[in-house]
């Protein structure tokens, strides 16, 4: 009996000794993360698109966000809605289905954002460079999306389909630096990191925020 309990409890700390390590493998392997942004990717469509996968969780997200956001101007409150990653296409769902009442008050930061050099691509009837200056248009182009060439997910949204520097889709896309210099900062002991598609709030989200905060402060609502 004695050993019969002992073997359970080696074989408990075994199964989460592998789980750890399962865990560690899944975050390193490239091939393993690629598996993690396809199901997400999936999932982002309707279940008739993917029937064997769970329920579309855009369709309870996008509503969310709306109602949060309606509620917000309600109260008499500017809204920046920030989306990194798969959140900008959410984030661009969200500000299509806002009342006109709620977007005056509303401006959209985006980054690390697949919707241009990915979801127009592969999705075309439904991401559109029509269906993203539409986007623009209707925010009176209150928006900001931030992109570095080392990310291999996110990139700009319209560059270069635009007509021109007067084209208000020409000032939505700005590249920022990555990495941020190649000399080792005084306050460190190594090289600013290459951040790829990680993004953490620094200078350039900063300057973003506080400049589509100046925007919205402008429009007189």
């Amino acid at each position: 009996m004695i050993f019969v309990t002992d073997l359970g409890a080696l074989l408990i700390g075994l199964f989460a000794t592998v789980l750890a390590v399962m865990g560690l493998v899944a975050y390193r392997s490239g091939a393993i993360r690629l598996v993690g942004v396809l199901w997400e990717l999936a999932t982002f469509w309707p279940r008739a698109a993917h029937p064997l996968a769970p329920p579309c969780y855009v369709e309870r997200a996008v509503p969310e966000l709306t109602r949060r956001i309606g509620q917000l101007t309600a109260d008499g409150n500017a809204v920046v809605l920030s989306g990194q990653s798969h959140g900008s296409v959410l984030a661009a769902a969200t500000i299509l289905q806002l009342p006109d009442h709620c977007r005056r008050r509303v401006a959209l930061l985006t980054y690390g954002a697949p919707l241009g050099n990915r979801y127009r691509r592969f999705f075309p009837a439904y991401v559109s460079d029509e269906m993203l200056r539409e986007v623009g248009s209707r925010l009176a182009w209150r928006w900001i999306n931030l992109w570095r060439y080392t990310d291999a997910v996110g990139g700009p949204v319209f560059v270069p389909l635009v007509d021109g520097p007067d084209d208000p889709a020409a000032r939505v896309d700005r590249r920022v630096r990555d990495p941020k210099g190649l000399l080792i900062p005084p306050t460190d002991t190594v090289p600013p990191p290459v951040q790829g598609h990680r993004f953490t709030p620094d200078d350039d989200f900063h300057d973003a925020i506080r400049e589509l905060v100046g925007r919205l402060g402008r429009t007189g609502d």
